[in-house]
């Protein structure tokens, strides 16, 4: 008994130096001016100072972190982390040489989190993107809007909460685009969690905002629209928590896009693209055609929607890019998709100026009961005789007032007799005025434009627009034909 008491001591002692111990170190901040495609690797005198040893090169986390776990025999290690070579070793924030950096390994694990302040390539410089200046000054054009539409009299309260809503999340995206760009690789990971649930929101936003401006509800009975996002939620917390389960999300697909980027986007294009068709489906005003006659409200909604769904589609083009290789700036941060979408401040911004009435509680609805034949007669007679679309700031409220009856009564007429709006009837009247005319010896000498603005156009481009939605051909081809 005491003989094999004293062999397994033996064995015990004899063994002890070859236990070995872990080193765990994270990466918890990085330099902005990284560049997103280089590795990063640990080296030290246990492998003899080897700058690019794959062995020793960290590794994506499931939250995000850049991390590696190594096992020693336990010891007194020095260590430095470098971008694959001397010229890119860490520095600190003045760009001078770091102490190397020391650990001691028991026989237990010992984990290390280490900020890495500079590069020695690099300096602590980074490339000036100027789209980010564009980015902010469209983040406080929307913050503008919001506080001047906010003081629209009567506005709707649906209607507000709804563009209320998609404006925040305009700003709130434009402003983290904005801090990406200054922020390390680390927090840009962290941010990337965000767009992820945001994305699945996309298009129940411009759902919830047709729904308030077409029938000043919410989306009544959509609410499985949200559970996309809840799950894409989880799925966040859940690889910020760190939890194995989900490691392969971090893995590479196809470089630089990871199995995360690729699903997500996938699952989330599908599913915005069905909430899209649907709209299209069930608006007949979206269909892109000249001759469909929209009022102000559904010019809104028809330039919300397009504008939307062409960023949609910016986004698997912007995947496309970075799969084969294009490594700009702009590419690897989904500038384009951003880019696009600020275009609908610009939008708004015009559309709530020109027609502050889109946002206001809807008048009681009128039909055609509400207006009589005498009406529709005294309209026509007054329109082909006294001609007031030659007034080129004619408004609605104008008519109805020469006419004796509301502007929302003589918009409704419009609509059912004529089945356009107002803009188009009073151009449809100046084309056929213009015709009429440049067959005159009076007007004869007139140039086109002269004679469009003689009829109640304001400009050349207006003029051409109008003319050959109504007669298919341009000025100059309608009149070469009829010569």
């Amino acid at each position: 008994m005491l003989k094999k008491l004293i062999i397994i001591f033996l064995f015990f002692f004899l063994t002890i130096p070859y236990i070995q111990a872990q080193l765990r170190v994270v990466v918890a901040s990085l330099p902005a001016a990284t560049p997103v495609s280089d590795t990063i690797f640990i080296c030290g005198n246990f492998n003899g100072w080897v700058t690019n040893d794959a062995r020793y090169a960290l590794q994506r986390q499931v939250n995000g972190q850049l991390a590696i776990t190594i096992n020693l025999p336990p010891g007194k290690y020095e260590y430095k982390l470098t971008r694959g070579n001397w010229t890119k070793v860490e520095t600190d924030r003045d760009n001078h040489y770091t102490k190397n950096r020391k650990v001691e390994l028991g026989h237990q694990e010992v984990s290390v989190s280490v900020q890495i302040v500079n590069w020695l390539d690099l300096g602590g410089a980074r490339p000036l993107n100027f789209v980010i200046f564009y980015f902010f000054a469209c983040a406080f054009q929307a913050i503008a809007l919001c506080l001047l539409v906010h003081r629209i009299q009567k506005r709707e309260p649906i209607k507000f909460s709804a563009f209320a809503v998609i404006n925040t999340i305009f700003v709130l995206l434009l402003f983290t685009m904005v801090y990406v760009e200054i922020a390390d690789q680390i927090s840009q990971t962290y941010f990337a969690f965000f767009f992820q649930v945001i994305f699945f929101l996309w298009a129940p936003i411009i759902a919830y905002f047709f729904s308030a401006f077409v029938s000043a509800r919410k989306l009544d009975g959509k609410g499985w629209y949200g559970i996309p996002a809840l799950i894409s939620l989880l799925v966040v917390l859940a690889r910020l928590m760190n939890i194995p389960s989900f490691s392969f999300l971090s893995n590479v697909l196809w470089p630089p896009v990871t199995w995360s980027m690729g699903m997500i986007t996938a699952c989330g294009f599908i599913f915005n693209l069905f909430i899209y068709i649907k709209l299209y489906r069930q608006f007949a005003f979206l269909k892109i055609a000249k001759s469909f006659a929209r009022d102000a409200k559904q010019e809104l909604l028809y330039y919300v929607y397009w504008i939307s769904f062409v960023a949609l589609l910016v986004v698997p083009c912007n995947i496309a890019l970075l799969m084969y290789g294009v490594r700009h700036p702009s590419i690897e941060y989904f500038h384009p998709v951003a880019v696009v979408l600020s275009l609908l401040i610009f939008v708004e911004a015009y559309m709530f100026w020109r027609y502050p009435e889109i946002i206001r509680e809807e008048k009681t609805s009128v039909t055609a009961a509400d207006y009589s034949p005498e009406l529709v007669s005294r309209l026509r007679d007054y329109m082909q005789t006294n001609k007031p679309f030659r007034k080129a700031d004619l408004t609605v409220s104008d008519l109805a007032d020469l006419l004796g009856t509301r502007p929302h009564i003589l918009s409704r007429l419009i609509n059912d007799q004529y089945e356009r709006n107002f803009r188009d009837f009073l151009n449809a009247y100046r084309v056929e005025e213009f015709i009429a005319l440049a067959n005159t010896k009076e007007y004869r000498h007139f140039t086109f434009l002269a004679l469009a603005q003689e009829v109640g156009f304001n400009s050349k481009s207006t003029f051409n627009l109008a003319f050959k939605k109504f007669t298919n051909q341009s000025p100059r081809e309608y009149f070469k034909t009829r010569e």
